[in-house]
Order: structure tokens, then sequence, then C-alpha cells
């Protein structure tokens, strides 16, 4: 193996050693001393531009395959390797500048990641860090969709009960990577076990209101439909949004509840809401959007087959 050149052989670049246990890891004292070195300057560049071995170390050890210590990282990682509760050590500054973690000293991190914790918003804060580098933000999507840990998802569940119990906005879908929340995506699995409670739907817009059907937005809508004599009773109701697709069953859900997107992923919306209205196999769909690329995901839908009668509504 090749080794890779580590700036943290200076003093300059390298803070005091610390070997740091995140909470979630749940190790007992005894067992610490157990872990593998996983070490950053083992890496050559193109194994780590790729994240095939650091994303699968990340994965075994969540899943409790292997146990890896990563160690002499830069210190954009600190967040994410504390996000998902594994061990690290004797990290360095970055390779290339990097806003906020190249100023700040290891513990700086290490005091931001715990009021981070502390304040219920740790994975928000892996999130923000991934928009500073591409690695960081690959690995957070890989390792997100391809292991999946009871430990996160109570975390995170702990993080929007919190949201909810003050009556906050904490889902925050600002990033790519918010979608790979262990909520978001247990959120679309719930959808599609949804079954319509009727053959006709109307898909309705996302409120600031929530529930949705308490927002002026919402009641406006039913009374608009109701003046053309279509009764709710009658229909499906189905919102979509940058959280995904959302009957009605669900709009009181946690999760729909906190959110507040700032990115929408169209075409992430336009392959669930394929998969959603696919299944539901609505006989009519009344569509009463109003923001376009979500209007053209439904005509797209109806182009395709997958809705047999498409009817725009505009009040």
């Amino acid at each position: 193996m090749n080794a890779r050149p580590s700036p943290g052989k200076s003093k300059a670049t390298r803070s005091r050693k610390v070997d740091r246990v995140p909470p979630l890891a749940d190790l007992s004292p005894s067992s610490r001393s157990n872990a593998i070195p996983f070490r950053f300057a083992s890496l050559r560049r193109d194994w780590y531009i790729s994240n095939e071995a650091l994303s699968r170390a990340v994965r075994q050890t969540i899943q409790k395959q292997k146990r890896y210590r990563f160690e002499g990282f830069p210190r954009q990682w600190i967040p994410v390797f504390e996000w998902f509760g594994v061990e690290w050590s004797q990290s360095i500054r970055p390779l290339d500048f990097i806003p906020l973690f190249s100023d700040s000293s290891e513990e700086d991190i290490v005091r931001l990641v715990d009021s981070a914790r502390a304040n219920y918003s740790l994975r928000l804060l892996a999130e923000s860090t991934s928009a500073l580098d591409p690695v960081v933000s690959d690995l957070l999507y890989i390792v997100d969709h391809s292991s999946c840990s009871a430990n996160l998802a109570d975390r995170e569940a702990s993080e929007i009960a919190e949201a909810v119990s003050l009556r906050k906005r904490r889902l925050y879908l600002t990033s790519w990577q918010s979608y790979g929340r262990p909520s978001v995506l247990s959120l679309e699995r719930e959808a599609m076990r949804i079954r319509p409670t009727a053959s006709v739907a109307v898909a309705l817009p996302c409120s600031l209101a929530r529930p949705y059907d308490r927002s002026k937005t919402h009641k406006r809508l039913y009374a608009a439909l109701k003046e053309h004599g279509h009764e709710l009773s009658g229909m499906h109701r189905v919102v979509l949004t940058g959280l995904g697709v959302l009957p009605e069953e669900l709009w009181t859900a946690s999760e729909v509840l906190t959110y507040d997107t700032g990115v929408p992923d169209v075409y992430r919306l336009l392959r669930l809401s394929r998969a959603y209205f696919r299944q539901a196999q609505y006989e009519m769909v009344f569509d009463c959007l109003q923001f376009k690329p979500y209007n053209e995901i439904l005509t797209i839908l109806h182009r395709e087959g997958v809705i047999q009668q498409l009817q725009p509504f505009t009040p």
C-alpha cells in the first residue's frame, strides 16, 4: 500500500493526542483497547476519493461486524464520526482550507459537537459539514443508504421528539444528505404501506401550518372543491412536498410536523411519486398543486400511464 503523505507529522497541524469514544458507541471501558486502527495516512488518494474502503469500515463498525478506530483524519470528519458513533483519535487540520475547521482546534470542534448533541442537532451538524467536503458528503450518503442502525434511528427519533415537544421545526431538509436521515427513509417506507381509501385522489400542496388540514391553504382548496361538486369524503388526500409523498394518514407523524424544506429534490420526489401512484392505482387524480415542478411530476406520471386520469384544478 502506498502511504498517503500526512501533514499530521507536523506539530503545527496535529492537536494533542485524544481518543474519542462518542456516547453512541456504547462500549465498555474494558473493550475500548480492542479497536482496529484505521489510519488516514494509510489511505491511498484514489482509495480515499472513491470512498470504498472508508465507507466499508464505517459501515462495518456501525453494524458491529468489526470495530475500527479512525486515526489522524482531518477535523471535518469529527461531526460525521460522532453522528455514526465510531471512535476516532488524533485529528489533523484539513489538507485544503475548509471554513470553520481549518481555523479551529480539535477541542473547538469537540465543543461544537457536544453543544449540537445537547441541543438535539447533531445530525444537522453532520449534514452541514458534508456541504464543505465532497468526500464527507459522499460517505454520508453511502453509509445512510447501506446500513441500518437502531441506535442511530433512536437518536434521530429523540431529536424529532424534542422538536415536537417544543413546537419547533428541527427536521431541516437543506441538502441532498438530508434525505438519507433514518426518519426520512422510514417515512418513505411507511407511505408505501398506505392503501387508498377512495378511487379518487386529490394532490395537495404543503403548508406552513401543520397538520395540513388546519391550514388556510387547505381549507380554501377544500371549499373550492366542494363548490365544484367534489366531496372530500369521496377523495383520498395526498400531499406532495419535499419530504415525500404524504397520504393523509401520515399528516400527524412527528417528521411531518417538524420538517422544513430548503432544497427540494425533485427527481427523488418523481421516483417516490411513481412508486406510490403505481401501487395506489387511483382512477382519477385532481391536481391542486401550486409548484410547477410538482405539477410536471403528475403530468409525467399521467403520460407514463401510472395515473389513469389527471384533472388540473385551480380555485
